[in-house]
Formats: structure tokens, C-alpha cells, sequence
């Protein structure tokens, strides 16, 4: 059989326009070369796809029904190779080395990276994740491309772009007397236990807010393990104070926590995108920052709290 895509197209259009006329004119072809065509499609599969009918067009046999239906599986999957191969060829390839704060890495880089690698799968992305020390080291350091995180961990010198806002706010247990409150004072606050979360750039930053109010809060327990910090508010053992919430409000043990926002204005960082200093960059890191852009501002949409 010598059965081409262009025979299957003609069938095709045949069907949908229900005449050897108006095929002709979708396909920019003469009337005789549309009918030259389905002749030949039918002389190989052996089979009357079309009843022709002088003055009336044609309409489809019952063995051509299933023939067309066939034809337009076989071209849409045609349409979709053709699309896949130009993505090929026109994505990137090569090694990115993408900086993490490690906080919000589950909040950002799964939706980034699952629309980068399906656009560009010829590149290759490594993660590193660490504090707001080590990402700035990193950056500074130029062992990674392009870094998110906090624009307050970063030096003055190196170049940040922000991307979204990440006012502070209160993580209580559900069923805390001060979880009924719309909003809650750095006052009432310093009263109550503390479950401090105790990355170095994070903690002298939840400290300076107390201080900045003549405040001193009641430390009850420190960690540097943000998930730590919500399974010991959720088992009631005192307050926190975080920036970027997870998309679950549940624990690892079931306890359900609740998060207000703070009354008091203060200062707040923001998720910014951070380069190395001097270092030109690349059409993977533009084309990865485009993402994050897009998809940081979405998720943090739904994962910040406001209302101070």
C-alpha cells in the first residue's frame, strides 16, 4: 500500500465539508485533485469510503465512517509528533544550578520545575537547598546560576529582583484562645510561649520585631526545623511566627493549626530572584527567572497571609 498523510487529509476534509467542492477550497486544491485523491485512497484500501451523489455531495459508507474516523486519529497524532519535534529542537540543553532557600523550596520549585523540564527536558536542573547564610554563599560564590530566597539574607552587593511580599504572621493551634482573633499584637504575643524558629537570618529578623516594639518574648522552645516548629504549635505548646505558610493546615500528627496576621505594622522581606554578581546570564537562567516570575507570584498568592 502506498497510503500518504495527504490522502488521509483529503478524507478527511472530505468528510467534514461533505462535498469534493468545499474539501478543495479548505485544502487549496482543485476539485479533480481532491477526487484524484480519495480514487487513489480508495484503490489501495480496497474499500468505497464515499457514496458520491451528482448535485448532492457525498456521504460517508459505513465502512467509511470508521475509515475517516481512523484518518483523523492517525493526523492528530501527525499534528502532536510535528509539535513535539519543534519543541525539540527549538529547547535548551545544558546544566542549571538553582539555589533554594529551604523553607519554601516545597512551596516553589515543584511548579517551576515541572513546567521548565516539560518546555526544555534537554537541560539539566540540580537544587541546592540550604539558609539564607548558605544561599547567599552560593550566589557569592557563583555555584549557582540563579537562587530564591530571601532578599533580607543577601548583601547589598548582589543583584536581586523581588517577586512577591511575605508579611510575617501567627502560627497557633486551632484550639487556642488567641486563635479566635482576627488579629494579634506583638504585645499580647510576648506574654504567651514561643516555639521560635531558628534558622540564624530568620531568627534575628522574628527577634527584631519584639525588639523594634521594646518587647521581650517568652522562648519557650527553639529549631531550626520549619516543619518541627509547626508540630510543636500544633500540640499546644506555644505560638510562632512565619512568613510563607504551606499549602496543608494540617500537621504530621493531625494537629490543625490556624495563622493570623499581625496587627502591628512592621517590616517584612520579600522572595526575591538573585544572580551572581558580574556573571552574564544565560538563556536557561532568563528562560528559568520567566517561570519563577510567573509561578512564585501565583503560588504565594495563596500561601501568604495579609491583613497587617
Amino acid at each position: 500500500m502506498n497510503i500518504t498523510f495527504k490522502k488521509l487529509e483529503v478524507a478527511a476534509a472530505v468528510a467534514k465539508n461533505g462535498s469534493i467542492a468545499g474539501a478543495a477550497a479548505d485544502l487549496a486544491l482543485s476539485p479533480s485533485g481532491v477526487a484524484a485523491a480519495l480514487d487513489g485512497l480508495e484503490a489501495e484500501i480496497g474499500v468505497r469510503i464515499f457514496d458520491r451523489r451528482p448535485a448532492k455531495g457525498v456521504a460517508l459508507t459505513p465502512a467509511g465512517r470508521d475509515i475517516v474516523s481512523n484518518a483523523e486519529a492517525i493526523l492528530q497524532d501527525m499534528d502532536s509528533f510535528q509539535e513535539n519535534a519543534i519543541n525539540w529542537i527549538h529547547s535548551l540543553s545544558g546544566v542549571l544550578h538553582v539555589g533554594c532557600f529551604a523553607t519554601f523550596s516545597p512551596l516553589f520549585i515543584p511548579p517551576v520545575l515541572r513546567e521548565f523540564t516539560r518546555r526544555h527536558p534537554r537541560v539539566t536542573v540540580h537544587i541546592h537547598e540550604g539558609t539564607g547564610e548558605e544561599i547567599e554563599k552560593m550566589i557569592q560564590g557563583s555555584s549557582v546560576d540563579v537562587a530564591l530566597t530571601y532578599d533580607f539574607v543577601l548583601r547589598q552587593n548582589l543583584p536581586r529582583e523581588p517577586l512577591t511580599p511575605a508579611p510575617t504572621h501567627v502560627v497557633l493551634a486551632a484550639d487556642a484562645p488567641e486563635a479566635k482573633q482576627d488579629l494579634l499584637r506583638l504585645a499580647q504575643l510576648s506574654e504567651l510561649p514561643m516555639i521560635l524558629f531558628d534558622q540564624p537570618v530568620s531568627r534575628n529578623y522574628f527577634l527584631s520585631l519584639f525588639r523594634e516594639a521594646k518587647l521581650t518574648p517568652k522562648i519557650l522552645y527553639q529549631t531550626q526545623n520549619y516543619q518541627t516548629v509547626c508540630e510543636l504549635v500544633g500540640a499546644g505548646l506555644g505560638y510562632s511566627l512565619l512568613n510563607l505558610r504551606p499549602p496543608a493546615e494540617l500537621s504530621y500528627h493531625g494537629y490543625r493549626l490556624v495563622r493570623r496576621p499581625l496587627a502591628d505594622k512592621h517590616s517584612f522581606p520579600s522572595v526575591v530572584l538573585s544572580y551572581p554578581a558580574g556573571k552574564r546570564r544565560s538563556r536557561i537562567v532568563e528562560v528559568f527567572g520567566t517561570l519563577c516570575r510567573q509561578h512564585v507570584r501565583k503560588v504565594a498568592s495563596e500561601f501568604t497571609v495579609s491583613g497587617s
